[in-house]
C-alpha cells in the first residue's frame, strides 16, 4: 500500500471543520455488465475522505442497471438516459458535482488502492494545486497483468510547464484529479468531440488559465487495455485530428512535430517505467 502523506495537524482541523464534501467521483457508463461491480467497489472503497459518487449511464440496454442499483450504499446517484456520447455523459456529471475535487473514473477502470482519494486530496492540500495527476497502469482483463505503465513525470529540460503542450507532453487524463472551480472557470469538455476532449480541457486548462498542477509519482489508475482512445488506427487518426482542432481553437501554434512527439512521450514512458 502507498504511503499516506503526513499532513500538520492544524491542515488536518481547518479541513475537518469545512462544510463542503471533498470528493464527487463519476462513472460513466454505457453496457458495462462485465465491469461495473468492480468499478464500484474500487471506488467505495476509498478511506478517509468524503464523497458521493456519480454513476450516469447511457441508457444500457444490458444488465448495467440492475448490477448498479444491487448496491445500496447511500453514496450512490445512479442516472440511466440516453446522451450524446461519453464527453456529454461526463457533463452531467461534473454539473450536478456537489464535491470540491472531482475524479472521473471510467466504468472498466479502478483504483490502484484504497488511499488514492485520500492521497489526492493531500497533495491539493499541500501544493494548493489545481489539477493533480499521476500515473496510469494498463492491464489486460484476461491475466489482470499490468502491460505497460504511462508514468507522468515532468521531462528534464529547462522549457515551461505550458511549451511542453506545444510540444506533445500530456498527463494522463483517467489519473488526473480537478478541482470544481477549475471547471466552473475553464468550462466542461466538448461534447462534439469523441476521442481528445479530455486532451482538450486539460490543454485549455494549462495554457489558456495557467493552472497549477502537482504530481504525484505513483499509479494511481489501473485502466483496462481497449479503452476509447487506445482503439486502433482509426481512433488515433480521429484523436489527432481533434488535437489540431484544439490548438486551433485557442490561436496557439504548436510544434509541427506535436503529434509524433505526443506519441514519442507515451512510448518512452511506457517503457522507462517498466
Amino acid at each position: 500500500m502507498a504511503k499516506v502523506p503526513d499532513i500538520p495537524a492544524s491542515n488536518l482541523l481547518f479541513h475537518a471543520l469545512e462544510d463542503i464534501m471533498d470528493f464527487t467521483v463519476i462513472t460513466v457508463s454505457y453496457n458495462a455488465e462485465k465491469t461495473i461491480a468492480e468499478t464500484i467497489n474500487s471506488v467505495l472503497s476509498q478511506q478517509n475522505i468524503s464523497f458521493e459518487y456519480l454513476i450516469i449511464d447511457g441508457a444500457s440496454k444490458d444488465n448495467t442497471a440492475n448490477i448498479v442499483r444491487n448496491f445500496t450504499d447511500s453514496r450512490i446517484n445512479f442516472t440511466s438516459e440516453p446522451d450524446r456520447g461519453l464527453y456529454d455523459a461526463m457533463n452531467k456529471g461534473i454539473l450536478k458535482a456537489k464535491g470540491k475535487y472531482i475524479a472521473i473514473l471510467n466504468s472498466d477502470d479502478i483504483y490502484s488502492d484504497e488511499t488514492v482519494l485520500y492521497r489526492v486530496k493531500m497533495n491539493f492540500v499541500q501544493d494548493n494545486a489545481d489539477i493533480v495527476y499521476g500515473n496510469l497502469a494498463y492491464f489486460s482483463d484476461k491475466d489482470r497483468k499490468i502491460k505497460r505503465r504511462w508514468r507522468a513525470v515532468l521531462p528534464k529540460c529547462d522549457k515551461r510547464f505550458e511549451a511542453l503542450w506545444t510540444n506533445g507532453w500530456q498527463c494522463p487524463h483517467p489519473s488526473t484529479f480537478v478541482k470544481k472551480e477549475v471547471y466552473d472557470e475553464v468550462g466542461t469538455f466538448k461534447a462534439d468531440y469523441k476521442i481528445s476532449a479530455d486532451y482538450d480541457f486539460l490543454v485549455r486548462t494549462a495554457v489558456q488559465h495557467k493552472k497549477k498542477f502537482s504530481y504525484i509519482d505513483d499509479v494511481l489508475v489501473k485502466m483496462r487495455l481497449g479503452g476509447e482512445s487506445t482503439r486502433g488506427f482509426k481512433s488515433i487518426i480521429e484523436g489527432n485530428r481533434e488535437v489540431l482542432k484544439t490548438w486551433q481553437s485557442i490561436d496557439i501554434k504548436p510544434s509541427f512535430t506535436i503529434i509524433p512527439r505526443k506519441l514519442l512521450y507515451k512510448v518512452y514512458f511506457s517503457i522507462s517505467s517498466r
